[in-house]
């Protein structure tokens, strides 16, 4: 891995890598491009699972935190011009229990001893 990632875990939703553009100890702005499901899978305010991978040598915050979604704004020059930042806020470090998916079971009919 050459570029820091983020990985993001949505309740009841899929998994979410995505580049990192901006990265401190409160919180990391992740790209991604305007018609990415993503963006339609997120509100303000939401808290989300980020998961933080740096590339070997790179200083910075890695790991899980339960974090929640700032803003989401354009990003008007540079290579990432047209593309949206999504400015995640670390809330509290997360276990990497709270990053496996939670499966409901369904009843099993057959199964049923009543």
């Amino acid at each position: 891995m050459s570029n820091p990632m983020a990985v993001i875990t949505l309740s009841g939703g899929p998994l979410y890598q995505l580049k990192i553009r901006d990265l401190s100890e409160e919180g990391v702005g992740i790209v991604a491009r305007p018609d990415s499901l993503f963006l339609q899978k997120i509100k303000i305010g939401q808290e989300v699972l980020a998961s933080v991978l740096l590339p070997r040598g790179y200083k910075g915050p890695s790991g899980h935190y339960r974090s929640r979604v700032e803003h989401v704004t354009e990003i008007k020059e540079g290579p990432f011009s047209g593309h949206m930042i999504v400015g995640l806020s670390f809330i509290t470090p997360a276990s990497e229990q709270e990053l496996i998916p939670k499966v409901e079971a369904a009843a099993d009919p057959f199964f049923d001893l009543d």
